[in-house]
């Protein structure tokens, strides 16, 4: 029955075919943990996204509840502030990871011709990751997340001719209320995620299309050593992913996730 059915889905979506062309991806150099970063992150973003969703069951987007939420899922709800502190600490490593992975991109020359694009959209993902973390910070409604985003959307008001208009934009007026947070949770859930998953799969389509690049620093001959996808590298990618989550949970277990007092308060 179940090889009925997946011949059933072969037939519809062509899977297999897919995912073979994924596996016998050519590595000119051979598997090596200076790939792993990618598939890391991708990784961690998943971990956020269903944390993302947990915490969003019980959160209440208003000024005068979204404090109270937060608290109730940490003191409440079973398994709440691990969730929690999951989330916030994922966010922190999923930045450290990206940073990375840049960074390996550009020591290896992958941003040049006829990667560019392939570039680009890694930029714009990371922009998009330090946007999810500044959004994300205002969400519990405390002191420490309401001064640090007030300080923010200032800075965006600095700007020559149109920083007045953004910063009023993002505040929802001319200062901080329930309009504020209103909108950076809309940002947070809706439209950050929105344009992650477009220029997530661009990304990996531009990757797929223009295959792996290897370390100038590899010898002609070290070059002629090929290895595909399957099962080296998956290996690699694996072992690093799991050792990146074995430390975002550890952070979480040991650290939590801090919550301040009440931005009402202030």
């Amino acid at each position: 029955m179940w090889s009925r059915f997946l011949d059933a889905r072969d037939e519809r979506s062509g899977h297999r075919k897919l995912v073979k062309s994924a596996l016998n991806e050519r590595i000119p150099g051979g598997a090596s943990f200076d790939y792993v970063f990618g598939s890391a992150a991708l990784v961690l973003f998943g971990i956020q996204v269903l944390t993302g969703l947990g915490l969003a069951l019980y959160y209440s987007a208003s000024a005068t509840d979204a404090w109270a939420s937060v608290a109730y899922i940490e003191r409440e709800i079973a398994g709440g502030s691990f969730v929690r502190a999951l989330h916030h600490h994922g966010a922190g490593v999923l930045v450290a990871i990206c940073v990375l992975h840049m960074a390996q991109v550009f020591l290896f020359g992958a941003y040049r011709k006829p990667r560019e694009a392939n570039w680009w959209s890694g930029m714009g993902l990371l922009g998009l990751i330090l946007a999810f973390g500044l959004t994300g910070y205002l969400l519990p409604w405390d002191q420490t997340g309401y001064w640090a985003t007030k300080v923010a959307t200032s800075i965006a008001g600095t700007v020559p001719v149109l920083g007045s208009a953004l910063q009023r934009i993002a505040q929802g007026g001319n200062d901080y209320g329930n309009l504020t947070l209103t909108r950076f949770h809309t940002l947070h859930v809706v439209l950050l995620p929105l344009l992650s998953l477009g220029l997530i799969t661009l990304h990996m389509y531009l990757f797929r299309r223009h295959g792996v690049t290897p370390s100038a620093r590899k010898s002609e001959a070290q070059l002629k050593v090929v290895d595909r996808f399957w099962p080296k590298q998956v290996l690699y990618d694996a072992l690093f992913a799991a050792a990146v989550v074995g430390l975002t949970v550890f952070l979480a277990l040991r650290l939590g996730a801090p919550l301040q007092a009440p931005a009402a308060a202030a």
